[in-house]
């Protein structure tokens, strides 16, 4: 598969998973939202890019290994969708795994301006 037939969801948690190995990567994670996007990945959405920042920053913080495996699509509508699976280390040894199915509305640059996550399985 060529970078160029990726969707953006895609992108979202390749560069996930590359920030949590090496947290110099996240900049790579963040360009990917819109300056003044929403994300809702659990309870309260948050918006705009300082709040996008501190939200991924401590979720590659608290993990030291990870590992996505999901199927995207893009809906009739144009956003674009993924069913994902997680299993991941967190700082404090914890083996975990988590689900969920993600929903991207992309801006006119590809980047996303909003993102919602709905899980299917919590961590554990």
């Amino acid at each position: 598969m060529s970078q160029t037939s990726l969707l953006t969801l895609d992108r979202y948690l390749i560069a996930t998973d590359r920030a949590v190995a090496d947290k110099a990567a996240l900049p790579e994670l963040l360009d990917l939202f819109d300056p003044d996007a929403v994300v809702q990945l659990d309870g309260t959405p948050i918006r705009g890019a300082a709040a996008i920042r501190e939200l991924y920053q401590g979720f590659i913080t608290f993990h030291t290994a990870i590992k996505h495996y999901w199927n995207s699509r893009v809906l009739p509508d144009g956003r674009e969708t993924m069913d994902w699976v997680c299993a991941a280390r967190t700082i404090d040894g914890a083996v975990i795994t988590v689900a969920g199915i993600e929903h991207a509305t992309l801006g006119p640059d590809g980047r996303m301006v909003e993102l919602h996550n709905t899980f299917t399985r919590r961590a554990g």
